[in-house]
């Protein structure tokens, strides 16, 4: 079976769309503005901007989460292993750190995301 110059045609068409659509679902364009912090059934939200240190609750304590610089990391963490300490501070759209054993999620996020709905009332 041999290829035709119209096979050729839709191969190409498809690889460009799929690299277009990838590109732009993971490039973050949004302007970072707030940082959601999931933990214990709870769900908080702080402005990227105003330099904070909160302090979240989880199943093995407390894990420590600063807002500087336009930036969000974990300072500190009950867990064994600190990778969520370790991972590199968030400061674009879309971007996210775990802190999986004590089960805290920080997400940053922009203005076009909805993140209220029906279930949020």
């Amino acid at each position: 079976m041999k290829l035709k110059i119209f096979d050729y045609i839709s191969i190409i068409i498809y690889l460009t769309v799929i690299v277009l659509v990838s590109v732009s679902a993971y490039s973050g364009n949004g302007k970072a503005e707030s940082v959601l912090i999931e933990a214990a059934g709870e769900t908080y939200i702080y402005m990227l901007g105003t330099d904070r240190t909160i302090e979240v609750p989880g199943p093995l304590g407390i894990t420590k989460i600063k807002i500087s610089n336009s930036e969000v990391f974990v300072e500190e963490s009950p867990c064994r292993d600190k990778l969520c300490i370790q991972a590199s501070p968030l400061n674009k759209s879309g971007e996210w750190n775990a802190c999986m054993p004590n089960k805290v999620f920080i997400r940053i996020s922009d203005s076009t995301d909805n993140e209220l709905d029906s279930l949020s009332f």
